[in-house]
């Protein structure tokens, strides 16, 4: 598709760049980018330790304390955890992110910031294509598509559609709205499945 005036990267910013993952997730609505729940557990442990609710949680709640000692170490273990610094942290070509992903290789062999600039995308629906993009990258954009409801390839058509500049604009006043990606990510078990497959 080349570089277009909607793929101007000059009217966004290099921090912008973090924003939008190469398969179309708009990471600044991602909690694990924006850190807030881990500061939510860390709070919440601190409350409920201070409360000392082990004593108290299976008598006024009918929990366990084992199950209420579980749930210390999974909210402890939580807010423990770094922030994801986004795929394209380094700004903009190394680091953050999932550094094994064919997707962010791929959009990086081409010097693209998303597929949207591809005229393959999405490469997962032309996969009967010699043309298309290797397996692994287009089975990589399926999983992800499959647990993200489609959301990823609706954000690269609306890329496509209004640019980067307009897209990060929209995006950033759903978030200030409360628009977080887990609104729309499937309950199916789909990374579980594919790890299982994988690791057989």
């Amino acid at each position: 598709m080349g570089n277009t005036e909607k793929f101007d990267l000059k009217k966004v910013t290099k921090e912008e760049h973090c924003l939008i993952a190469p398969c179309g997730i708009y990471c600044g609505a991602c909690d694990i980018f924006l850190g807030r729940s881990r500061e939510l557990a860390k709070e919440l442990s601190r409350v409920m330790k201070g409360f000392n609710m082990i004593d108290v949680g299976p008598l006024i709640m009918g929990i366990e304390q084992l199950k209420i000692q579980d749930f210390f170490e999974i909210l402890d273990k939580w807010s423990q955890g770094e922030k994801c610094s986004g795929c394209w942290k380094g700004i903009c070509w190394e680091g953050g992110g999932n550094t094994v992903c064919p997707v962010r290789e791929c959009a990086k062999k081409q010097d693209f910031l998303t597929c949207a600039e591809c005229s393959k995308m999405p490469c997962n629906e032309h996969q009967g294509d010699k043309e298309s993009q290797s397996p692994e990258t287009s089975g990589w954009l399926e999983m992800v598509t499959k647990r993200y409801s489609r959301w990823n390839i609706d954000n690269l058509k609306r890329i496509r559609e209004i640019g980067y500049r307009r897209f990060i604009d929209e995006m950033s006043k759903k978030v200030k709205n409360g628009f977080l990606t887990s609104d729309v990510i499937s309950r199916e078990m789909i990374v579980s499945e594919l790890n299982k497959k994988t690791n057989g």
